[in-house]
């Protein structure tokens, strides 16, 4: 079942993922089509973590996981500003 969970899940992540490209080529809709993309990608990001199973086993190391998410975050938000 959860195997049918993450390929929807990779399903929407792409549509969105396209939509919000496609939505780039427009600049009024160009914003709106960032944030749609950026959705699809968490999707797909959330997915992998969360469902993903080889050998019956789980990702796990969810604290690396999500602190290189983090730090990766904040450094790309400063550079960003910077």
């Amino acid at each position: 079942m959860e195997l049918n969970v993450l390929t929807l899940c990779y399903l929407i992540a792409s549509v969105t993922f396209i939509l919000g490209l496609k939505m780039l080529s427009n600049p009024a809709s160009a914003r709106k089509g960032n944030l749609v993309a950026a959705a699809g990608m968490t999707i797909a990001i959330l997915g992998t973590i969360f469902l993903y199973e080889e050998d019956g086993q789980k990702l796990g190391n969810y604290g690396w996981i999500f602190g290189g998410l983090l730090i990766g975050g904040i450094v790309g938000t400063w550079l960003q500003k910077k």
